[in-house]
């Protein structure tokens, strides 16, 4: 329960470290630096209030729609999901003085409090680190452990996109495996309104190697402009994971894609150490450049 005297009271002096008033966020990523604000300190409890303005002394109540609290519980969830360690929250709307505020109350944790994420969104390395990130968050979720594989794709999109990635899925683009008409990209990335990278997606239950090479070259026909690096995301769920793994990467490394392969790495899976998902990458020559495709598999409990 938030008590309205303990928010009137933090309102009523800006000495108060647990307390962070704004006037209006709910973009995840700034919602998740808000939360961590309020909790770097040794008080119980943190707060975020929206609704009000910072003065010298204290806060002023400025007041906002009662509907905020309708629309706040993806970006909470999504704020949420962005930090390091599991928190306990609740979130309703206060009346202070006769005006709504919107008011997030959080209890601390022993633990040491972080983003899970770089913002290094610039780089190949980051973007990948980033991805893994929010693969390993949905294999602990487990709402996905039967979920769709679109549902899977919205879940990791919505993940990045919270991190500032510009995101569109199944984007209407390129050609599809058979050569007629426009297919579909699982998760289009672009940067500064230019392509960035492809998420290609699959949910596979065993080594379906028709269908993996389905997904392989389509990769290739539907990037169009010809990024630096790809990925191909296997949300897998089978009991023998490493197997699965041995087998998988043994065969993308003897496929026959689109731009030929020059080389094959599996050094990036000893970097991050995961018995449940595994990473390699193989080198292409594409247009006499090299590109690089990502293999990532991630075993769905």
């Amino acid at each position: 329960m938030i008590d309205r005297h303990t928010i009137s009271t933090l309102l009523g002096s800006t000495s108060f470290k647990n307390l962070v008033g704004v006037g209006m966020e709910l973009k995840p990523y700034e919602l998740a630096l808000l939360m961590l604000r309020a909790l770097d300190n040794s008080e119980e409890y943190g707060y975020i209030v929206m609704g009000v303005s910072k003065l010298i002394n204290n806060y002023a109540v400025v007041g906002l729609s009662l509907t905020v609290k309708d629309s706040a519980k993806e970006p909470i969830s999504t704020a949420l999901s962005l930090i390091s360690v599991e928190l306990e929250v609740e979130y309703d709307n206060i009346d202070v003085n006769g005006r709504n505020v919107f008011v997030i109350k959080l209890k601390n944790s022993p633990k040491a409090l972080s983003m899970n994420f770089t913002r290094d969104l610039d780089s190949q390395e980051g973007f990948i680190k980033n991805l893994i990130v929010a693969c390993l968050t949905l294999q602990a979720r487990n709402y996905y452990s039967n979920a769709s594989e679109d549902e899977r794709n919205d879940y990791i999109g919505d993940m990045l996109a919270a991190i500032g990635y510009n995101i569109k899925d199944q984007t209407r683009r390129g050609s599809s495996s058979s050569g007629k008409g426009s297919g579909e990209l699982d998760i289009f990335v672009s940067k500064d309104r230019l392509p960035f990278t492809v998420i290609e997606a699959m949910n596979l239950s065993s080594l379906s190697t028709n269908y993996i090479n389905e997904h392989l070259d389509k990769i290739f026909s539907y990037d169009t402009s010809g990024n630096k690096f790809n990925v191909c995301l296997s949300y897998v769920k089978i009991a023998d994971f490493n197997s699965f793994w041995e087998r998988y990467s043994a065969h993308v490394t003897n496929h026959s894609y689109p731009a030929p392969l020059l080389s094959s790495d599996t050094s990036i899976d000893d970097e991050y150490g995961y018995s449940e998902l595994r990473i390699m990458k193989t080198n292409h020559n594409r247009s006499s450049r090299t590109v690089i495709l990502y293999h990532i598999c991630v075993k769905i409990h």
